[in-house]
């Protein structure tokens, strides 16, 4: 779900790779749960741990920066499984 919001204000400001956290803040507010900008980076930096969001987060400008190629990976790279190692 949060990845969808994510992408959805991504789409919505033009694909620009540069999104402001308050941005995303703000979507969260428009569907009745308003959050704080740490709570925000908080989701965000989990998203790209789970390579759900391909990016950073910039703390110091409180910005969100996407991969220019597939910040948004497709849903067979997101659940590919790692090997399991050998016993």
């Amino acid at each position: 779900v949060y990845r969808n919001l994510a992408k959805t204000v991504y789409l919505l400001h033009d694909k620009t790779p540069h999104l402001k956290l308050h941005l995303v803040a703000a979507a969260f507010a428009a569907l009745g749960h308003p959050i704080d900008p740490d709570q925000v980076e908080c989701i965000l930096a989990n998203l790209i741990y789970l390579n759900l969001l391909k990016g950073y987060i910039s703390h110091a400008k409180q910005t969100l920066v996407l991969s220019k190629k597939d910040p948004f990976p497709t849903a067979a790279l997101i659940h590919k499984l790692p090997a399991e190692a050998a016993p």
